[in-house]
Order: structure tokens, then sequence, then C-alpha cells
């Protein structure tokens, strides 16, 4: 009884996996053959051309228009073909949802040739709608007009205005020795303002030319000048001790060989001066530049941290936002405040103007890889000894982080 009850088993084992199998060969076969019947069974049998669009109505734009219409009800998106020179064709589109759409690009205020199409579904056309567009002055153009030339410690400073805040790239030419203008600096800038400093030069007089160029490489005329950069130099960072006096506020934490991290002449491989949770703001710091000089100006480089959005790097937590600078020739061994001259208050910029938390590429390229520059009031004194009291820093921290800081200036 045992044997036979134990060869029924078996046989019932071996039924269940054959059914197993045969509904598996057939699950196979079913999802091959659905396949070759969703692949040729057209998207929609019923979808056509829908009508155009409607009650079109133009506003011009800087350097574009905004072009809003009726939609007709079988349509998926709104389609806007348009040239903005010879040989140069874009599209812009706008879904179902919208009445509306913004084309760019245009390099003047021409009047431009815009074809508008209906889209169904299965990428079928309505006939299209020809409507003429006139754009105002772009911002390549009206950006190069503002363009101002002045001369700046060791080089060039142009200042210009972005109103409609356009990504643009500002390319400064020079002269090089056999006359020829060739490439000197090239800005990226979506600023609505502001200025530009291209530095290294020697205090000789020199040519130099800049133009605009915008994303859709539009390119705008070329303007010249001739300017005398103002000598400096750059301060000798070997020169350069920590001076702690009795009140000095700050407790080195990590990150670096405290003090000395700042003019380590190392400032993008994590070395950096961090002083200690918890000890609070504002708080300062005292060093010898080694020399008694006229301060030019000086470069402060934000903590790289993380990367662009890192929450330890530019722009955020405790990276300096206004701070202030001051000189001495003989400051007061008891740490007082005595022999103090204020130099100035500074602010650090973000050029995108973008929100907290937001660092863009620009941003990034400033403060990180260049450094954000600021220039000593004219007139200041000659200094040794430099106090830096941070007053306020990016993030809601009660400490603060410098990445590296150089000086410029004249002993005369």
């Amino acid at each position: 009884m045992v044997m036979m009850s134990y060869k029924k088993d078996v046989s019932i084992k071996k039924s269940v996996i054959m059914l197993k199998y045969l509904l598996s060969i057939c699950l196979v076969i079913i999802m091959i053959t659905g396949c070759k019947q969703m692949k040729t069974e057209p998207f929609n049998k019923s979808d056509s051309a829908p009508a155009p669009v409607t009650n079109v109505k133009v506003v011009s734009l800087p350097g574009g228009a905004s072009i809003s219409y009726d939609r007709p009800e079988n349509m998926m998106y709104v389609k806007a073909v348009y040239s903005i020179r010879p040989g140069v064709e874009r599209e812009t589109k706008a879904t179902y949802y919208k009445n509306s759409l913004t084309i760019e690009g245009f390099p003047d205020t021409k009047e431009y040739e815009v074809k508008l199409y209906a889209v169904s579904r299965g990428e079928n056309a309505s006939e299209p709608v020809t409507i003429k567009v006139n754009p105002l002055i772009p911002p390549v153009m009206t950006t190069f007009e503002s363009l101002k030339f002045e001369a700046i410690f060791g080089g060039i400073r142009i200042g210009f205005s972005n109103q409609s805040e356009a990504e643009l790239v500002v390319n400064l030419l020079t002269q090089d020795s056999i006359g020829d203008y060739v490439p000197a600096e090239t800005f990226y800038t979506k600023r609505k303002e502001g200025f530009l400093n291209a530095r290294g030069y020697e205090s000789a007089p020199r040519k130099f030319a800049a133009f605009i160029r915008d994303r859709w490489n539009n390119h705008s005329d070329t303007i010249y000048t001739e300017a005398t950069p103002i000598f400096e130099q750059q301060l000798d960072r070997t020169k350069f001790k920590e001076l702690r006096l009795p009140t000095d506020t700050y407790v080195s934490h990590c990150c670096g060989n405290g003090m000395i991290s700042i003019w380590d002449g190392a400032w993008n491989n994590g070395t950096v001066f961090h002083t200690k949770p918890g000890t609070g703001l504002p708080q300062w710091f005292t060093f010898d530049l080694g020399v008694t000089v006229n301060l030019s100006r000086f470069k402060f480089y934000h903590r790289l941290g993380g990367g662009q959005q890192s929450t330890d790097g530019a722009y955020t937590g405790g990276d300096p936002k206004i701070f202030e600078l001051y000189g001495s020739n003989s400051p007061p061994q008891d740490g007082s405040w005595a022999n103090w001259e204020l130099i100035s208050e500074f602010e650090s910029i973000k050029p995108s103007g973008s929100p907290v938390g937001t660092v863009t590429t620009e941003d990034f390229q400033f403060a990180v890889v260049n450094g954000e520059d600021f220039d000593i009031p004219p007139g200041t004194p000659k200094y040794r000894y430099i106090r830096w009291k941070t007053n306020r820093v990016w993030g809601a921290l009660d400490h603060h982080y410098i990445a590296e800081l150089m000086f410029w200036g004249s002993k005369d």
C-alpha cells in the first residue's frame, strides 16, 4: 500500500509539472502573437490632420514674440516654424493645454515670417497659418550699446546693462605683438547689470575690443578702446603670517591647517580655513602681510565643498556673505580695536541673482574657480596688518570657512 501511494504521488507531480510547462508555452505564443499584432495595428485609425489654429495674436518681445491663438479640438500640440537668419530654421512647440507660445532668437527688428501648425497625436499637421512678426531690439544689441570700458588695477573693466537678463557671452579681445586682435577673456552672464574684470596686464597703453554673442550665435558689432591698466602686483603669500591676538574670536576646526590654509595656494583641493561650529558670529582673525603696501584689491575663493550644488560650498552654509576689512600698522597687543581703521564693508554677490540654494555654473566659476574680486577703495592708506571680520554667512550657521585669500597692491 505504501509503494502504490508513492507511485501515485510521483505521477501527480509529473502531471502538474507538464501542465505548467504547457501553460508557459501557450503564454509565450500569446505574447509573441500579441506583440506582432500591436506592431501592425495603426496608432489611431481615425487620426487626421486637425483644423488650423484661429484668432492669432502677436505681441513683440526683445528678440522674439509671444503668439496666442485658439486651439482646434483634435490636436496634440501647436508648432511654430521660422528662420532667424538664412539657413537657420527653428521650431517651438506648445502642448494642447496652452494657448500661446514664445518664439525667440531673432538678431534684429526686421519683419519675419512664422508658420503655425496644429499637430495631431499621429503627427498629422494642419494647413499652416502664416503670420508676420517684428521683434523688438534683441538683448544682444541693447546690451552691446550699454558697454563701457574703464582702466582698473592690472587690467580693464567692462560695465554692462542686460535688462532682459538674457543668457549672453561677452568676448573681450586685445592686440597681440603683431597687431592682431585675439581672444583675451570670455564672460558668460545673465545678470541684469554689472561689471566684468580682466586682469594680468602691464601698466602700459593697450588696445582692447569687445563684442557680444547670444545662445543662437547672433553677434553684435565690435567696440574698440585703448586703456592703460593701473600698476599692481600680487603680494607674496609666503610672507603672510598669522597674528593671533587675545580677542580674535575664531577657533580652528577641520578641513585644513588653520589660518595658513587661506594662503597655501591650494583652494580647490578641499583645504580651507574652517572655524569651529558654535563659536558664534561675528568673528574675526588677524594676519601680517609681511610688507606695508597700498592695497588695490583682493580675491576671496569660496569653498569647493561637495560641488556646485553642495550645502557646504559656494554661496551656502558658512560661506561669508557680509564682512569687513580693517587695516593697521601698529595693532595693539591686547587685541583691542584701537589703531584699527575700517577699510570697507564688503558683500559677496551671486552673479546669477538666483535664489538661495541654487548655484549656477556662472556662480560656481566666479566664486570657486576664478575667485570673487573685491576692490579696495581709492585713497586707502598703506597697511601691513589686516583684520577680517565676518558679520554674516550665506547659511544659517554660526561659523565660517574660507578657501583662499589673495591680495594685490603697490609699495609706491
